[in-house]
């Protein structure tokens, strides 16, 4: 009898030793476990920010197509290319809005995906605003901070049912169901140039994601992108020294370096190849934290290889009708039209790009003065909503100049901003005085600037 009992208790532990082994959940011989490294993964990123993260280059021929592991949330609906809030599509920009172009987290997609394990996708939840300060994005203050903004501006906000920031948080409840948010890219600072409590703003806004969301602070990475550098000509460098003390308030943050990527002409946004370096870089700083050193090529302007040079031009006169490229010969940059109206100046690998709405402008007679047309790559003329587009400076103290019609679209236009006082100097060229601001052209900038830069005016082959 006790032989049996004796039997029957070992039985009983060994049964309690059995058990116990299979219900531990850290067993790394588990082929089970090894299985699940080559399961389908989809790593989330959130953007959000003002112009530059929304998209202002006009996308080239290298950038309309993407590995489809590279997915973007339609944050609103578009209509062209059609798309619907709340759902993922392959990742070609316009990845904001329909209307917004080349941005920061094009190439950021692109580059993850390229040395991610093929077995991982990516996505990206991308709500920007073009101009909106970081108050923007705080739910409590935006009904104030637009109250007297421009109605342009609360037009975007419109978009976003006046509250962007919750926005984000839905499209982002949307992502979880299917994925894992790796991190938030932000870029935006130069609405809020040189403000020393930007820092705080942006903090409170990192801290809210964590929370509605459920996130591990430990686990989500903030990556802040710098402004136009000094050196490149930048209006806004001076919050680059403001963007570097993010780190000291946000542990896990990430400051991504803008030197040597240029900006189209107005000193406030980068060229497409400005963006696919920034985006590259972000990208870069991601993959570190994941535990991939991955090594980049910084991006170059393609050379012009689409229209060139015909005649150089010497008076108003001899140009009669023909239209002309406006280009610095100091600079080696030209004027032209991008999708989204707004004017850019930049090399001509950029400027003289089948992509762009206006690559040249017409001279028509207003009185004395003249008006510029804009002429599209295929030579028709340049109209925006069935009106015509002219180049037309904002007035002097704002943040960009725009080619618009004569309608007062969204309240843009001024007196006379369309009315151009063109002048010829010999051996120097033509001077663009706007008769509205009563200051001249320099850059993609308005009008402002007491003293004239010369141009030449050129027809092309």
């Amino acid at each position: 009898m006790k032989k049996l009992l004796f039997l029957f208790a070992v039985t009983l532990a060994m049964g309690f030793i059995a058990c116990s082994t299979d219900d531990n959940p850290v067993n790394n011989d588990d082929p089970e476990k090894e299985e699940t490294k080559d399961e389908p993964q989809f790593y989330v990123y959130l953007c959000f920010g003002q112009s530059n993260m929304e998209g202002n280059a006009t996308p080239e021929a290298q950038d309309k197509t993407v590995d489809p592991r590279f997915q973007m949330m339609a944050c609103v609906d578009f209509t062209s290319p059609k798309r619907k809030m709340g759902q993922w599509y392959d990742a070609t920009p316009p990845l904001v809005r329909q209307g917004t172009g080349l941005g920061m987290a094009d190439y950021f997609g692109r580059t993850m995906v390229a040395n991610l394990p093929e077995n991982v996708k990516v996505g990206v939840i991308d709500v920007a605003l073009g101009g909106t300060k970081i108050e923007g994005f705080i739910s409590e203050e935006v009904a104030g901070y637009i109250k007297n903004e421009a109605d342009w501006l609360k037009n975007y906000f419109k978009a976003y049912n006046n509250d962007p920031y919750k926005r984000m948080v839905d499209m982002a409840k949307i992502a979880q169901q299917t994925g894992v948010i790796k991190g938030i890219l932000l870029h935006q600072g130069e609405s809020n140039n040189g403000q020393q409590d930007w820092p705080k703003k942006v903090k409170l806004i990192y801290d809210r994601l964590m929370e509605d969301l459920n996130l591990n602070p430990e686990d989500v990475p903030l990556f802040v992108g710098e402004t136009v550098s000094q050196a490149a000509g930048g209006s806004c460098y001076h919050h680059n020294a403001v963007i570097a003390k993010v780190p000291s308030v946000i542990p896990n943050s990430y400051v991504i370096s803008s030197a040597g990527c240029p900006q189209r002409g107005d000193g406030l946004h980068f060229t497409a190849a400005g963006y696919r370096t920034m985006g590259k870089r972000y990208a870069q700083a991601a993959l570190k934290v994941l535990g991939i050193e991955a090594n980049i090529e910084e991006d170059t302007p393609t050379p012009p290889t689409e229209f060139e040079f015909d005649k150089k031009f010497t008076s108003l006169a001899e140009i009669g009708n023909t239209p002309v490229v406006i280009y610095d010969e100091n600079t080696k940059k030209a004027l032209y039209g991008s999708d989204n109206q707004n004017l850019g100046y930049d090399d001509l690998s950029v400027a003289l790009q089948k992509g762009n709405s206006v690559i040249t402008f017409r001279l028509e007679e207003e009185g004395s003065n003249y008006l510029l047309r804009g002429i599209t790559p295929d030579g028709s003329e340049y109209s925006i909503w069935g009106s015509p587009g002219y180049l037309n400076s904002q007035a002097a103290d704002q943040w960009c100049c725009f080619i618009l019609g004569l309608n007062n679209q969204n309240g843009q236009d001024i007196v006379d901003g369309a009315v151009w006082d063109i002048q010829y100097v010999a051996g120097k060229g033509f001077s663009l005085k706007n008769v509205g601001t009563g200051l001249y052209l320099q850059d993609a900038s308005p009008a402002k600037f007491d003293e004239p830069a010369y141009f030449s005016f050129y027809s092309l082959k």
